[in-house]
């Protein structure tokens, strides 16, 4: 007869295979998440997927919607493009004093390889928002007429969030960034730039090193 000691080995063993398949299980989403953002049909799951968590609080537009002056990013080609604005259900008072409610712009460029997104930025950085030439890593301490905006970089795809100084606060600005990230950021490898109104600008997240002159 086994004695309790090799019994309680030999269960502990047959559960082993099954504790590994529920660990992975729950491991999968995450190592998804960041391979599933190079792929524009996956973009557009998340995208989804982040609408639908502001549904409580936002309510979508994409009719109609005039145009956001950030530069000429769509001079180089992209995969997809997606527009749309986020309207508040609530309203506040804004920095004009009146009772309105918040409008967020989002914009989502995908590009077929990370050389071609690559590109896009290389040359979006030479007529950037408000036609303004910024370098990589480099901060910008004054920016006339720059309006809040982040911007994270991915592999294979852009992403812009923008609106009115007249909404602009700096709890409102923080919930956009964490929820962007956690929708469409990798920590290890989403480069963030970071605009405020009039400046600055400040790449917050994995910036490129200014010393490299090619495409990063």
């Amino acid at each position: 007869m086994l004695d309790k000691l090799t019994l309680e080995k030999k269960r502990f063993f047959a559960r082993f295979p099954l504790f590994i398949f529920f660990f992975a299980l729950f491991s999968l989403p995450k190592q998804l998440h960041s391979q599933d953002l190079n792929s524009t049909d996956s973009l557009k799951i998340a995208i989804k997927s982040f609408i639908e968590d502001q549904s409580q609080d936002y309510r979508k537009k994409h009719l109609n919607l005039r145009k956001r002056d950030i530069g000429n990013l769509e001079s180089e080609p992209f995969d997809f493009k997606g527009y749309f604005m986020l309207e508040s259900k609530e309203e506040f008072e804004n920095n004009l004093g009146y009772t309105t409610e918040r409008e967020i712009y989002f914009m989502f460029y995908s590009y077929e390889s990370e050389t071609d997104r690559q590109y896009a930025l290389k040359y979006w950085m030479q007529d950037f928002i408000e036609g303004k030439t910024i370098r990589a890593g480099r901060p910008v301490r004054s920016y006339a007429y720059a309006k809040p905006t982040i911007i994270l970089i991915n592999d294979k795809n852009i992403i812009v969030c923008n609106y009115e100084c007249k909404y602009f606060d700096e709890d409102n600005y923080d919930y956009w960034k964490d929820e962007l990230m956690e929708h469409f950021g990798d920590k290890y490898k989403t480069m963030v730039i970071e605009i405020e109104c009039e400046g600055p600008l400040e790449w917050t997240r994995n910036a490129p090193d200014p010393k490299n002159r090619g495409l990063f």
